[in-house]
């Protein structure tokens, strides 16, 4: 996630300071956490912490590896495999036949860019999840059988508009998180818990974002194919 090792004098910190500040190091033990064990020692700030919920070797605390969150995605795409592979069992017991494929709403060219780490470590939002699939039919039998929206692949135009959209959020993540490390230098700035409620209001709007998204997606499909 956001791992920072910060202090709490009333210097002023340049931005470049703080960028430095903020880069996630490991703490003394080798783990890599979202605030620091430093942060826990000061009376107020880790106080408020603990009232949040948190404590410091909370798994919500720990930055994850790189192997972490390879195992993360590999798990996802099986778990995605596995609703793929029933829904069709389930389409086919109803209809006869269904060969359906999962669509991601924010699809796989923005989570391999340059924003995409931004949703699935910042924020917990794996592209394979059911918040970003719509399932829609691998050929024409399937598409008239089932009812179901031919499959596009990837579609550039939408692909595109949703790459801007991911980095406009990042961008107001980016932002709050600034703000929030100005507060845990001892300067102006939101506290903990307006960090964390910000984080879980942005996280909910992309999430009802792909929400409102996915029949208009079905809709259009349907309207260009006929």
């Amino acid at each position: 996630m956001f791992g920072r090792k910060v202090g709490f004098g009333k210097k002023r910190h340049s931005l470049e300071e703080m960028k430095e500040m903020m880069r996630p190091t490991p703490d003394s033990d080798g783990v890599t956490r979202v605030f620091s064990k430093e942060l826990w020692d000061d009376p107020e700030r880790g106080a408020r912490l603990r009232e949040l919920g948190f404590h410091p070797d909370d798994p919500r605390n720990i930055q994850k590896t790189a192997q972490d969150y390879l195992a993360m995605f590999a798990a996802a795409k099986q778990r995605l495999q596995e609703r793929t592979a029933e829904f069709n069992r389930e389409m086919t017991a109803r209809h006869g036949y269904c060969n359906a494929a999962p669509f991601l709403v924010i699809d796989h060219t923005i989570y391999d860019g340059e924003n995409g780490a931004f949703l699935y470590a910042q924020l917990d939002l794996i592209g394979f999840d059911d918040w970003n699939v719509i399932m829609m039919a691998a050929d024409m039998q399937t598409k008239q059988t089932c009812d179901l929206a031919g499959h596009p692949g990837v579609i550039p135009a939408h692909s595109e508009g949703m790459a801007r959209r991911v980095a406009d959020w990042k961008r107001r993540y980016d932002f709050v998180l600034e703000t929030f490390g100005i507060t845990a230098t001892g300067c102006d700035g939101i506290s903990p818990e307006q960090f964390i409620a910000e984080q879980n209001a942005l996280r909910t709007e992309i999430l009802e974002f792909v929400d409102r998204a996915k029949p208009l997606i079905v809709k259009e499909l349907l309207r260009i194919q006929g």
